[in-house]
């Protein structure tokens, strides 16, 4: 992939790249991070990147293996010396209802359930929903991406979303 190849690709992915670092870690400093150390990989690796290929689905992967070292470093320093649990600070834009005020509490109010029930899912669950709902990946580059089977991003999306309803059910949201 040629220099303009790249700035192009990050020029119209970059914002969804960011996204999914801010999904992964759950704040803006972190995000910041992850992305900036995502894109100077990517720099390094520019050569690799095929823009025949789906480069975002690249720059995903560089994202998702770059946050698991920092979670597995973050997991030695905290053996080694323990620190203050990390906050996860969900907040996201909402956005402009043309409904009335009843109609829009309860948009939000169930909005943030599942975001707060989504967060709470393992990681293997939560991962796929947020590459499929906010990357609008497909199965298959969800499985690329993991390095997992089709079938495999496919059950646990399935999982996912029995779970989550069924703690929506509980607090009282119908399926």
């Amino acid at each position: 992939m040629t220099r303009q190849e790249f700035a192009d690709l990050i020029e119209t992915e970059g914002r969804n790249i960011y996204a999914f670092c801010y999904h992964l870690t759950g704040n803006r400093d972190n995000a910041d991070e992850l992305y900036q150390e995502t894109m100077l990989k990517a720099i390094e690796r520019q050569e690799k990147i095929e823009s025949a290929g789906n480069p975002k689905n690249y720059l995903l992967g560089i994202a998702m293996g770059n946050w698991k070292n920092q979670k597995k470093k973050y997991a030695r320093r905290q053996r080694i010396a323990p620190q203050q649990y990390m906050e996860e600070n969900w907040e996201f834009p909402e956005a402009p209802w043309t409904v009335s005020p009843e109609e829009s509490y309860l948009s939000a109010e169930l909005a943030t359930l599942v975001r707060m029930e989504t967060a709470a899912l393992k990681e293997k669950y939560r991962i796929p929903i947020y590459l499929y709902y906010s990357q609008e990946l497909s199965i298959e580059e969800i499985a690329k991406t993991l390095h997992v089977p089709r079938g495999t991003v496919k059950s646990r999306l399935y999982t996912a979303r029995t779970m989550i309803a069924e703690r929506l059910e509980e607090h009282g949201y119908e399926k």
